[in-house]
């Protein structure tokens, strides 16, 4: 997936062709601009307005109390990135609008655009980042800071999308009892796989800020029975054993490699005979034909946590020193970027 310019017309193609436009200046400013409407689109209760019907920018206003010109503004931009059309002064949704805007949609990332506001501080001190090597130290937030609950939701939200092709893709063993999910957080994965396996019951470990959130989606999927929560932290916290599988899904590349290293081994040693261990993950792909949407995610890591994304062949040689013998890549067409590997 690559990240660039769309041209509007053929003049415009042509100029970009020609090297007559400005890319770095167009980059900087317009995906900076495009994120921040989106997000406030979202975070203002624009778009869940519409999910509700058309209405004026006046109406849209005057009903979530904003002032009405920035409002028009910011729905003739949505209109601009196709979220929305516009009739005689009336807006709406556009199907690509409803389908990944509206929190009623199956589909919606909503919650995700939502939360993405919280990286924005992130982002602006990258140049201070590269002076001085410290990250947004994100996972360091108080159990009780609101950020848990953006960032569970719109983890959620992106969950939902790929669970179903996860959960049907996975070989699991014959009859699973027991399943541990480290770092799992939103418990969707496990939820999932719950639902396709009656007598699974499966543990989620996170940290408490994450636990919490991830205890009142299941409660709300009316699956606290089968999905458990323990608060913790995976690099140190006692893991159990006796499970017929492991997820360890968007969390190696929060650790350094010795940590990753360790926890595999830990993880090995916690499976049942013949379990199996699920990797979700970014990683990196030297010599490879660069990926806009992979350099990125390494980028976003190493300012989410000051971590970096590993290589196949350090992960492929970490399992193996932990003693895992089958080790293969799935392919995904849900999750762009992000790679699912298993081991047994």
């Amino acid at each position: 997936m690559k990240l660039a310019l769309k041209c509007a017309n053929p003049a415009e193609w042509l100029a970009l062709r020609a090297g007559l436009v400005p890319e770095p200046a167009a980059e900087a400013w317009g995906g900076m601009a495009l994120s921040g409407v989106v997000v406030a689109a979202v975070r203002s209760g624009v778009t869940a307005r519409l999910a509700g019907g058309q209405a004026t920018a006046p109406k849209i206003a005057a009903d979530l109390g904003l002032d009405p010109l920035p409002t028009r503004l910011l729905l003739d931009c949505l209109r601009s990135a196709g979220y929305v059309t516009e009739r005689s002064g009336r807006y709406r949704l556009t199907r690509r609008g409803r389908r990944w805007l509206d929190p009623a949609s199956r589909l919606s990332v909503a919650a995700y655009v939502e939360g993405a506001g919280d990286y924005w501080s992130w982002w602006a001190g990258l140049s201070d980042t590269m002076r001085t090597g410290t990250s947004s130290g994100s996972h360091e937030a108080g159990p009780a800071d609101p950020y848990w609950q953006r960032y569970m939701a719109g983890q959620r939200e992106l969950a939902r999308l790929s669970a179903t092709e996860i959960t049907k893709k996975l070989p699991m063993p014959r009859r699973p009892r027991a399943l541990l999910d480290l770092g799992g957080g939103h418990g969707w994965y496990s939820a999932s796989l719950c639902r396709r396996y009656p007598g699974l019951t499966a543990t989620v470990l996170d940290l408490p800020g994450s636990a919490a959130v991830g205890r009142e989606i299941i409660a709300e999927a009316d699956l606290s029975d089968r999905v458990l929560f323990r608060d913790g932290d995976v690099t140190t916290a006692d893991l159990g054993g006796g499970y017929d599988a492991v997820l360890c899904f968007n969390l190696i590349h929060h650790l350094a490699p010795a940590q990753a290293a360790v926890l595999l081994r830990r993880i090995r040693a916690a499976l049942k005979p013949g379990g199996t261990l699920a990797i979700l993950d970014v990683f990196a792909e030297p010599g490879r034909r660069a990926s806009a949407h992979a350099d990125m995610l390494a980028l976003f890591v190493y300012l989410s946590s000051g971590a970096r994304v590993h290589t196949p062949g350090e992960l492929d040689g970490w399992l193996r020193d932990a003693g895992f013998g089958s080790r293969r890549e799935i392919p995904m067409l849900r999750m762009p970027g992000l790679s699912l590997r298993v081991a047994a």
